[in-house]
């Protein structure tokens, strides 16, 4: 249903409030709604071919919405599992460009040198 989405449809925004990274809707129906993922679950069904992605979420800024309304639209859930649906299938490329392979969602490229030398005096 929601093939079509993109990183220009989200960004990752960081909260005084809690340790984790928030996502703000950019376009869209839901444009300027920010939430939390909470738990995520992926139950796979390999006889049928078939993973079914589960999540909890918590809303911190509704925009124009009601945070009730939300909460009871099904179509809303459906676009917060596609986004988050592509910001795994997004964050699972960039890990096998990373030479550790590592899986970093939402981190940011650190700026910093990490190369040591050992001093032999």
């Amino acid at each position: 249903m929601y093939d079509n989405i993109s990183i220009e449809d989200y960004k990752f925004v960081e909260s005084n409030e809690v340790e984790f990274y928030g996502i703000k809707l950019l376009t869209g129906k839901w444009k300027d709604v920010l939430y939390i993922y909470g738990k995520v679950k992926i139950t796979e069904q390999p006889e049928l071919d078939l993973a079914t992605l589960g999540f909890t979420y918590n809303i911190q800024e509704s925009g124009e919405w009601e945070p009730d309304d939300l909460i009871n639209d099904p179509e809303f859930k459906d676009y917060l599992g596609a986004v988050l649906q592509h910001i795994l299938e997004n964050s699972l490329e960039e890990s096998e460009k990373n030479e550790e392979g590592i899986i970093g969602i939402g981190s940011r490229k650190s700026n910093t040198n990490s190369h040591t030398e050992s001093s032999n005096q």
